[in-house]
């Protein structure tokens, strides 16, 4: 896919809002609206205010929603741009960043939280009584407070003095310059009315329709954003290696902002409508009058444990149990067959069995890795041809059982063109072609039904035009391929610099395999290697980890290599992944995050693909497809 438009980008926003890995996002999303509802409506009423639902009130309810999008919009392009088209300059301090606003933002939300109970008025209205008039002029009380922020500071921001001790020594300069230890009483009640001062401008906000508010709602959005782990479909994978390869050659961001910001805004849509729908609760609110106050405790308390979560990391890690394993899958199936409806390339009627992924569908050459199980013996692929093509099938895997084929063009009469079947096909090496050569009368969608006989397990199967050449008989590299450098002489002059952009010396790094040897990225020069960043909870690493493996036998003996690097995983899971998929190349497990902090890695699969020299060819995020790779290692290999 790699015509990507703003109106795809946009779809595919919209798509993965119902993906698995959204859904932390949404009980957060909605406790922060529905508290600050809660709030509003709380304020009204002590207010006198008239019950009545005014346009106004709906248009408020919308923009704040509308604040949180574009805080949410703001962080996720700009994550995406830093760890891809600007990751040289700023990749490798994603990670601090987005964990330092986590944690700032889980505070903050706390307070909220506070706020929304009504906690922190009557924590005001106690420390202003005079039994506690001694509290306030203590000079230990403001030390304790001073040591307290300090330690707060310092949990916020990592523990990095580079920032702590400049931020620790403002807020002391600040306490010192404000009296905080010559007149303390008068430093924390002059503190406490600026504050009191600050909610009932924000209440004042709430009750009349104002916008001072708003900010509360961008900053939220940026908060959850970051705390957030995206699901990468095909289109978001390609979307940021766009912005990746744009941003390394021509440096123009141009256009990875633009598909960033279209993605987000389609992500936002259902974000908005939940808010309008929210609005139509408010009624329900005042009705309920008489146990306001409940409900002021109960959304407080909410607040308060979505700022925990935050805070902590959690909230990010529960979006990383959603996109593992089959909420992962059906995230991907929904994106490709969402879109495929989109562009054409899929009929409604097949939205059903797309969704259940007994169909997929693939593109021309595009390789697919299918599942049969006991209960599951029937796949189906969709693919796209024109009038005039000839096409071979070929399948691999299929070690102890057969398949049954059939070809037939999507159409309401499902003509069947022709069958096979994979026990009287033609064997290349380890590769069958149960057809061969099959010639398609017209344009259109064409549909290849799959059953399998005595088959369990993963079989990979490729629909690919008989005019194409095998890699191997190809006499030159293609001129140019997405991804990749297309003039290696220019890498020259650049040869000793180190980054992560293509044309840049990779970090160098030391590790354990899973087999217990020490593995160092110097090791790996004079062979074209391929990074690759990954997770056994990672539902599209398991699509591309079987095309790893074919072109790690295929490319071997001519200088290739795959380090394959996982993150936040076990070495016996791992060891159960490769037993499973039997996978021959080295692999790796980061228990620390070190060298994916080196490499900026944020999303799962992502990929570097190393020159003999070290140098960086390629990055690719998202899935690696069989014919991608092939077209990097063409290239890459040509010399050997």
């Amino acid at each position: 896919m790699d015509n990507v438009t703003i109106g795809l980008a946009l779809v595919a926003g919209l798509l993965s809002f119902i993906s698995p890995c959204v859904l932390p996002l949404v009980p957060a999303y909605i406790g922060y609206m529905g508290g600050r509802l809660t709030h509003q409506v709380s304020r009204q009423q002590a207010a006198g205010a008239p019950p009545a639902i005014s346009a106004t009130m709906r248009l408020q309810m919308l923009m704040h929603g509308a604040a949180f999008v574009s805080g949410f919009t703001f962080v996720f392009v700009l994550i995406g741009l830093l760890t891809t088209a600007l990751s040289s300059v700023a990749g490798q301090y994603v990670g601090a960043f987005t964990e330092i606003l986590g944690r700032v933002g889980g505070i903050v939300i706390i307070f909220f939280g506070l706020q929304f109970m009504g906690l922190m008025p009557r924590l005001f209205r106690w420390l202003r009584s005079k039994d506690r008039a001694p509290i306030l002029d203590s000079r230990l009380f403001s030390l304790c407070a001073a040591i307290a922020a300090s330690a707060l500071i310092y949990w916020a921001l990592l523990g990095e003095l580079v920032l702590t001790l400049p931020v620790i020594a403002a807020l002391l300069l600040g306490m010192y310059m404000g009296g905080a230890f010559a007149q303390p009483a008068r430093f924390w009640l002059a503190l406490m009315d600026r504050l009191q001062g600050a909610l009932y401008s924000d209440t004042r906000a709430d009750i009349g329709g104002g916008r001072e508010g708003l900010l509360g709602s961008a900053f939220m959005g940026m908060v959850f954003s970051a705390g957030w782990t995206p699901c990468i479909g095909p289109l978001l994978g390609t979307i940021l290696t766009v912005a990746a390869t744009a941003g390394a050659t021509s440096g123009d961001i141009t256009q990875g902002m633009l598909l960033l910001g279209a993605y987000s805004i389609g992500l936002g849509i259902p974000f908005l409508i939940t808010a309008m729908l929210m609005d139509g609760a408010r009624g329900l609110l005042r009705r309920l009058q008489r146990h306001m106050r409940l409900i002021e405790l109960f959304s407080g308390c909410l607040m308060i444990l979505i700022g925990l979560l935050v805070a902590s990391g959690r909230l990010q890690s529960l979006s990383q149990t959603f996109s593992r394993g089959e909420f992962a899958d059906f995230t991907f199936r929904v994106e490709e067959c969402g879109l495929g409806i989109f562009e054409g390339d899929l009929h409604l009627q097949h939205l059903g069995d797309c969704l259940a992924g007994v169909l997929l569908p693939v593109a021309i050459n595009q390789s697919a890795s299918l599942h049969f199980t006991s209960e599951a013996q029937m796949r189906q692929l969709l693919f796209h041809a024109e009038a005039g093509e000839q096409i071979d099938v070929e399948a691999r895997g299929l070690a102890g059982g057969e398949l049954e084929l059939a070809i037939a063009l999507s159409a309401p009469d499902d003509t069947v063109l022709a069958r096979a079947n994979t026990a009287d096909s033609r064997q290349v090496d380890d590769k069958l072609y149960p057809m061969l050569a099959l010639e398609l009368a017209q344009d259109g969608l064409y549909r290849l039904s799959l059953r399998a006989e005595g088959l369990t397990g993963d079989a990979r199967i490729r629909v690919k035009v008989r005019e194409a050449l095998p890699i191997q008989a190809a006499s030159n590299p293609p001129a140019q391929t997405n991804n990749l450098i297309s003039d290696l002489s220019a890498l020259v002059s650049e040869i000793g610099a180190i980054g992560l952009e293509e044309g840049k010396r990779a970090p160098a790094f030391s590790t354990t395999t899973l087999d217990g040897q020490q593995l160092s990225l110097a090791d790996l020069r004079g062979k074209v290697t391929l990074l690759n960043f990954w997770g056994t909870w990672c539902g599209p690493c398991r699509r591309e980890m079987p095309e790893f493996q074919r072109a790690y036998d295929e490319w071997t003996g001519r200088g290739f290599e795959i380090l394959a690097i996982a993150y936040n995983d076990s070495e016996a899971a791992m060891s159960e992944f490769r037993d499973e998929f039997e996978l021959s190349f080295p692999m790796a497990l980061d228990e620390t995050g070190a060298i994916n902090d080196l490499y900026a890695i944020q999303t799962r699969p992502s990929s570097y693909l190393l020159g003999k020299d070290g140098v960086i060819l390629a990055r690719h995020f998202g899935v690696l497809t069989q014919a991608q790779l092939d077209d990097l290692l063409a290239a890459a290999l040509a010399d050997g």
